[in-house]
């Protein structure tokens, strides 16, 4: 069974890519982001670099539709788990998290994705249960 407090981990990262996607995607003039803003309002300047702009400014808006869709259906899949935030903050405060079996999944998973990476080769990760 995965961890409350592992879903509340992934939710705030998440989270937090997701507004970046979302101001990378509206580009707000001075930021250094070429978004919808910035895209719409060098049209007036000039033309191909505009285009240009444009590339990026569908991909970040792609992107943040995919991630708005991949973190609402995380969070079915954790509500209909039985997950709560309380249930989360519970596990916080008696040290659930800290679990020797969970450290050592953890470790095992960096283990593989770093040794994947040095041979580029690309390893599929096993269930959790099986980690254990």
């Amino acid at each position: 069974m995965d961890s409350s407090f592992n879903f509340m981990a992934f939710f705030f990262v998440f989270m937090a890519q997701f507004v970046i996607t979302i101001v990378q995607a509206i580009g707000i003039p001075g930021w250094g982001v070429c978004g919808w803003l910035g895209t719409v309002s060098s049209f007036g300047t000039s033309l191909f670099a505009s285009i240009i702009m444009l590339i990026p400014t569908i991909m970040f808006t792609v992107v943040a539709s995919c991630s708005f869709i991949a973190l609402t259906k995380v969070h079915h899949l954790y509500r209909g788990s039985g997950g709560s935030m309380s249930k989360a903050q519970e596990e916080w405060t008696t040290g659930a998290w800290k679990n020797p079996h969970m450290q050592q999944a953890a470790q095992q998973a960096a283990f593989r994705v770093s040794q994947g990476g040095m041979q580029g080769q690309q390893h599929t990760m096993l269930p959790y249960s099986t980690q254990m």
